[in-house]
């Protein structure tokens, strides 16, 4: 008998006396034909949702958890085996924590030595770009170090995968010990070898840029490009100085009734999340005047114009004002108006500001019908200049777009770099129609446009992505002298790749003839031909020439006949390089594996910042007790079987 401990008896059949289970055979062909025409009774159904409301409110489970495939799919395992064997108890089939944790140990081995073959192939073509980075958890504060890779696949398919979080027991997190925690990571997939062969992708730490100093590393764009937006607008100034005292008359406390009134410890827990995260590098550079850029925030801030002053304020008062929806409990409200909630911004998160002021903008109607509502002081949000807001958020909107772009894992994203940062640029210049009240917003484009000269240049890789993108080949966005050094690149990773080809399939010797009386003088010239440096100075430079004459036809002939469509949702989906060298590469042989080797590269470390979100969301404060080396295997198991779940057609084909 099964029991509902609230309800009656669930209703059973009569099962076999005997103890053994029904032929699988069975199971398996009538069930399946009959599981979609059976249907259970409404008392049944009834009895079900109230067992299963009781286990989401007493365990504290998602509601949404009844929309997740995993539990259908352990239900229709149960609904089976009950089939087949009758009514059984629970805990004969649930197993122990300790079971189900060596499971997903042993699954995981077994995974790692599936991948293995597959990275070590895409490792020994060069084609394996690594995404290292450090991380803590928020309940244990156990540090970890995390890897992604990415490559594209023999069938021309970008993969990325999750290779491990592992627990960082190091005693500090200086260069020596990354490195031996990475090689660590490394070492399960036998990688270790190849680590000059890959490509590094990671931000500007200082102990991951020393670790991997003797690699090939490429850092985060996406990272830089936040390091601008917050240099731009002097967020970290802002954050070390008092507004009233750097802004004078331009910046106005707002009024507080009784009701808006918090305590110390709400302020200090409010403020400490930007406050704890100020880059105190961050350099200081005066557009106004030649001073120092030693000067404190206070001096910096006071010797800007009105109207660069009047910008950063409406920056100011708009994150005061999400800040303060956010102490009185008025998102809910927001929420129930369909308005959204409003975002905050900090300084770490790339592109907060934008969200964070596009959500004001959204919620300012709302927000002025709620305060009426509940006669709330509404001079926070009269005090916002909304002329300056729409101006502030279509300046950031070019910046999103490519933002969101370049952390793209989906489809290829190192060719967007270059494009996207003339994007930026072209955004930045200064329009003839510019009116006199906009000298703030100019200033500040003009400060985000030297921001960007100087903090952000291109490493051969992002010129090679660009060149291996048949839609921007001729790199006409581009310098000559960018241009030229491209090309300079490439002829450099062909003949590495030629040399790579030539020493897999060792030369055969050439074969002398036997029949004539002078067969071993004929082997002495051979071999004093092959040994001759003239010779070898002539191969070389009869492999460049082949090599150039691959560049020169994909220069002239490398465009993708088959992206002319008249069909309008084919049209706004973004044309994929991959696609191209899928049908192309023949006709580039050598070309086509510098290809898949540069456009496998991701232009951020935005795919191990998604690692670490889901490494989070494992380790909560019901779950604090998990081990660190279990967590890494669960890690390693949901990216395998996404994995699976994308690439096992195309595995199976081989």
């Amino acid at each position: 008998m099964l029991l509902n401990k609230n309800q009656s008896t669930l209703e059973t059949f009569p099962v076999s006396s005997s103890t053994s289970c029904i032929s699988p055979f069975l199971s398996n062909k009538v069930a399946a034909a009959n599981a979609k025409d059976n249907k259970a009774s409404e008392k049944q159904k009834s009895l079900f949702v109230t067992s299963l409301s009781d286990w989401v409110c007493s365990s504290m489970r998602p509601i949404s958890i009844v929309e997740d495939s995993g539990l259908k799919n352990i239900m229709n395992q149960c609904i089976q085996i009950g089939y087949t064997c009758g009514p059984i108890s629970a805990s004969s089939l649930l197993p122990c924590r300790k079971t189900l944790t060596k499971e997903i140990k042993k699954n995981a081995n077994i995974g790692r030595n599936e991948m293995k073959t597959v990275l070590i192939s895409a490792a020994h073509q060069r084609r394996l770009s690594l995404s290292p980075d450090l991380w803590s958890d928020g309940y244990k504060k156990m540090s970890y170090l995390g890897c992604t890779a990415q490559w594209v696949d023999e069938d021309w398919n970008l993969c990325t995968f999750e290779l491990f979080c592992l627990p960082y027991r190091k005693p500090n997190k200086n260069s020596a010990n990354i490195i031996q925690v990475i090689e660590e990571g490394l070492a399960l997939y036998d990688l270790q070898h190849f680590m000059y062969d890959v490509i590094w992708v990671c931000d500007r730490g200082s102990n991951l840029k020393k670790a991997l100093e003797k690699f090939t590393v490429v850092h985060c764009v996406a990272h830089r490009l936040n390091n601008v937006l917050q240099y731009t607008f002097y967020q970290a100034e802002i954050n070390k100085v008092k507004k009233d005292v750097a802004f004078g008359d331009y910046y106005t406390n707002a009024v507080e009734d009784q009701d808006d009134q918090i305590s110390e410890s709400e302020e200090i827990e409010e403020s400490c999340d930007d406050e704890q995260l100020i880059d105190i590098r961050t350099e200081v550079v005066s557009y106004v005047s030649t001073a120092s850029t030693r000067n404190n925030p206070s001096t910096v801030l006071a010797q800007l114009s009105a109207d660069a002053k009047r910008v950063l304020v409406t920056i100011i008062q708009c994150k005061e004002l999400v800040k303060y929806i956010k102490k009185v409990n008025l998102n809910q409200e927001l929420e129930n108006r369909d308005a959204g909630v409003l975002i905050q911004c900090t300084i770490v998160r790339w592109l907060s500001l934008y969200y964070c002021l596009q959500s004001v903008r959204q919620s300012l109607n709302p927000l002025v019908e709620i305060f009426d509502e509940k006669k709330l002081n509404k001079r926070r949000i009269n005090i916002i200049n909304i002329s300056i807001l729409d101006k502030m958020i279509n300046f950031l909107k070019p910046w999103m777009n490519v933002m969101k772009r370049i952390q793209s894992s989906l489809i290829p994203s190192i060719h967007t770099v270059t494009p996207s940062i003339y994007i930026i640029n072209s955004s930045l210049e200064i329009k003839s129609n510019d009116a006199k009240q906009d000298k703030g917003m100019v200033f500040f484009r003009q400060r985000a446009k030297q921001a960007i000269k100087e903090k952000i240049s291109f490493h051969p890789i992002h010129l090679m992505g660009t060149f291996f993108n048949p839609k921007t080949r001729k790199m006409k966005h581009l310098s000559p002298k960018q241009q030229e050094e491209c090309i300079e690149y490439v002829k450099h990773e062909m003949l590495i790749m030629d040399i790579d080809q030539h020493s897999q399939s060792p030369p055969k010797k050439k074969q002398c003839l036997v029949n004539t009386t002078c067969t071993y003088m004929t082997e002495f010239y051979l071999n004093t031909e092959n040994d001759d440096e003239d010779y070898a100075d002539q191969h070389k430079l009869s492999k460049a020439a082949s090599h150039m004459n691959e560049i020169n036809l994909y220069l002239k002939h490398g465009f993708d006949k088959t992206t002319i469509t008249t069909d309008s949702a084919q049209e706004n989906e973004e044309f994929n390089p991959l696609a191209f060298w899928k049908n192309t590469h023949g006709s580039y042989p050598i070309l086509a594996k510098v290809a898949a080797r540069v456009l496998g590269v991701p232009a951020t470390s935005a795919a191990v910042e998604r690692e670490f979100s889901f490494a989070g969301n494992i380790i909560t404060q019901k779950r604090a007790r998990l081990s660190p080396d279990t967590v890494n295997e669960i890690v390693f198991n949901h990216s395998f079987n996404t994995y699976k779940q994308r690439f096992s057609n195309t595995s199976n084909n081989k």
